[in-house]
């Protein structure tokens, strides 16, 4: 599958003291209205953990937050998958209007206006500015912990609102993923655990350009003879994972993070009938290894034709 997790709950960013535990459990309507475009939620709140229910292109969709555990859970009802991220994510804000709040609520200068009551509920209201322009106005219950209105002053008839609230006990089933929903990445993959490093290796030497089929165990060594750009392709034509790490060293020493890059940016891991191709700009004398720590891959490196 190639699709990305896209659900959007919300995208309007605030400033909220959304730290306070314990609060009055409830459910509620979420009108949310983007440049005149209105979507409603269903919210349901337990005072700590919170959840939305929505459609989107006529697909239903669930969003479960624990903020006290920095987790939040997509649920994909039609397709029985569920898609973990950290709540300070981006996947994480883009689909939880309140931990977007608490990610960029230092961003804003903040002005209160006293309390005023929405939905029956005494809220604090406060308009948020950048620098002396005004962004947002938010209207926040402490007995809820929730926001009950944002509204835009960037967006034209943008604006979200909760009705119908009301306080009552939410049932802890509303907050567990079912047993029967499967764990995806962010491209709707099945997450499939990746086994241990080899615990011996099988060095292979050998000379660019090289074209070949390495497996799990691999550790393929070879010179890079002049500096110049090298297409570097990676091929798994197999139905499990395959996983390869890259590693530079000079003089004999291994180059440190800051020249060689990160570890997750020398890190590939293919799933079935997957590829990758990279030009890599690599110096004349510099040894190259490549670790094939799973699966198997077709590997292909090249210097670059201009």
């Amino acid at each position: 599958m190639k699709r990305k997790i896209e659900f959007t709950v919300i995208f309007l960013i605030t400033s909220l003291p959304f730290t306070l535990p314990g609060q009055e459990p409830f459910k509620a309507e979420m009108v949310n209205v983007k440049q005149g475009t209105k979507e409603i939620y269903q919210v349901q709140s337990n005072g700590e953990k919170y959840r939305y229910d929505f459609e989107m292109g006529g697909e239903k969709g669930i969003v479960i937050v624990d903020p006290t555990q920095g987790k939040t859970a997509i649920l994909f009802p039609s397709e029985k998958f569920v898609h973990f991220a950290e709540t300070s994510s981006m996947v994480s804000r883009s689909n939880d209007p309140v931990q977007a709040v608490m990610t960029l609520k230092d961003r804003y200068i903040e002005k209160s206006l006293g309390q005023e009551k929405v939905a029956g509920y005494d809220c604090a209201k406060t308009e948020l500015y950048a620098t002396d322009k005004k962004v947002f106005t938010v209207w926040f219950s402490e007995k809820l912990n929730f926001p009950l209105k944002i509204q835009s002053h960037i967006g034209k008839d943008t604006y979200m609102e909760l009705y119908d609230v009301e306080v009552q006990n939410i049932s802890p089933a509303v907050f567990k993923i079912p047993g029967s929903y499967t764990e995806v990445d962010d491209r709707m993959r099945p997450i499939i655990p990746e086994p241990p490093a080899p615990e011996t290796w099988n060095t292979i030497e050998i000379d660019l350009p090289f074209n070949k089929e390495y497996s799990r165990g691999d550790l393929i060594r070879f010179k890079v003879p002049e500096t110049k750009n090298y297409v570097f392709s990676l091929t798994n034509n197999t139905v499990d994972p395959a996983k390869i790490i890259r590693k530079t060293f000079r003089d004999g020493k291994e180059l440190p993070n800051n020249e060689q890059g990160p570890l997750k940016y020398r890190t590939k891991r293919l799933f079935a009938n997957e590829s990758s191709k990279d030009t890599y700009s690599w110096k004349n004398g510099d040894t190259k290894i490549l670790e094939v720590h799973e699966g198997i891959l077709i590997i292909e490196i090249k210097a670059e034709n201009k």
